[in-house]
């Protein structure tokens, strides 16, 4: 089931103008928010399948991102991220498919739980990334019921969130040279929320 578009970004809010536009551009590293309730009285495990539109623009080889590997995920069940490892239920798995541009992760959200879901531009293990500021990258998320879950049919509440960080020079000496700044929106969502999932 489609749940929301998405928008992950690392990149300078106006294009290199040298009319002027530099002195009031930042950079935004904008990651994308999924909270989801499990309002059963039972565990249910869920996939989240993420498509994605890599970019292909030959005359620029630095843009990214190329690869799902170029993502820093986590889940959130129990107030501590658990970020992807090899047994790690954060662990985004690509899909076999022709255009190498989906992948699952799926996870299990105890009974009366909310997780939270962050997907942002992995600048934590390749800290090139905010200094080339050419990250872009744009999807959408569809939500299952695994065939793990211990019950066929489960009741969610989802809410999607794109939450962005602004700055303009993370070695300024002062908080107006690094001009912090946030922005939170929420998402487009069908059903209100609700979502009503089963194996069937």
């Amino acid at each position: 089931m489609l749940v929301s578009t998405f928008e992950v970004l690392l990149k300078p809010q106006f294009p290199t103008n040298p009319g002027g536009f530099n002195q009031i551009s930042r950079t935004v590293i904008q990651g994308y928010f999924l909270t989801i309730a499990n309002v059963n009285f039972f565990p249910v495990t869920v996939s989240l399948v993420f498509t994605i539109k890599f970019p292909a623009d030959p005359t620029d080889p630095a843009e990214t991102p190329t690869s799902f590997k170029d993502f820093i995920n986590a889940v959130d069940i129990s107030g501590q991220n658990l970020f992807s490892g090899a047994f790690s239920q954060a662990t985004l798995v690509p899909e076999i498919v022709p255009q190498n541009n989906k992948a699952r992760l799926t996870f299990t959200i105890p009974d009366n739980t909310t997780s939270l879901l962050i997907l942002q531009p992995d600048f934590i293990n390749q800290p090139g990334l905010l200094t080339a500021a050419n990250f872009e990258a744009r999807g959408y998320v569809e939500i299952f019921l695994s065939s793990l879950s211990g019950s066929d049919t489960a009741t969610l509440l989802i809410t999607p969130e794109q939450r962005g960080t602004f700055f303009k020079d993370l070695k300024g000496e002062t908080l107006a040279d690094i001009g912090l700044d946030q922005i939170v929106y929420p998402l487009p969502i069908s059903n209100g929320g609700v979502f009503k999932l089963s194996n069937s």
